[in-house]
């Protein structure tokens, strides 16, 4: 059995969660890629996207920086008018966030975050951070196609 004592009390014994499963976007600093992906699923279930109301969406780092990527946040309000910071949204170790039904890795490299469970997928998305806005912007459409399919792949009809 895994060990999930790394993860917030409240979802030890992956107790529902408002009755939803909790999908959590896991990278090594939740600063860039796993934040985007958790506004951008967040969003579509705010708006009401068909099957995104069965998700708890979260994100988390095994290290932690001091803030969102600034250019990913503006990227975002501007591009989409999602707010992150109005939001909420603050980079998380894995320990602040509940047991996660449903774990996905933003892409590692060569060093995988320990979780203490394994993932469901691996997006393999190249970090942006220190990029351009095109990098960005090609990476938050990556994201977005991927995060569209959520609802298909784990209980649902697809965003599309």
């Amino acid at each position: 059995m895994a060990d999930t004592t790394i993860f917030a009390p409240s979802r030890q014994a992956n107790a529902p969660h408002d009755g939803k499963l909790v999908v959590a976007f896991i990278c090594t600093h939740n600063s860039c890629r796993s934040q985007i992906a958790e506004a951008l699923a967040t969003d579509y279930a705010r708006r009401g996207v068909p099957g995104f109301d069965r998700f708890t969406f979260v994100s988390a780092g095994t290290e932690l920086k001091n803030a969102i990527n600034p250019d990913a946040q503006r990227l975002l309000l501007e591009r989409r008018g999602i707010d992150m910071a109005a939001r909420g949204q603050r980079p998380k170790l894995i320990a602040d966030i509940p047991r996660p039904d449903i774990a996905i890795s933003m892409g590692c490299g060569v060093r995988c975050p320990f979780i203490g469970r394994p993932f469901d997928a691996n997006w393999e998305l190249d970090d942006p951070t220190g990029g351009t806005d095109e990098d960005f912007l090609r990476c938050i459409e990556r994201i977005d196609s991927l995060v569209q399919h959520i609802p298909e792949l784990y209980g649902g009809p697809s965003a599309q």
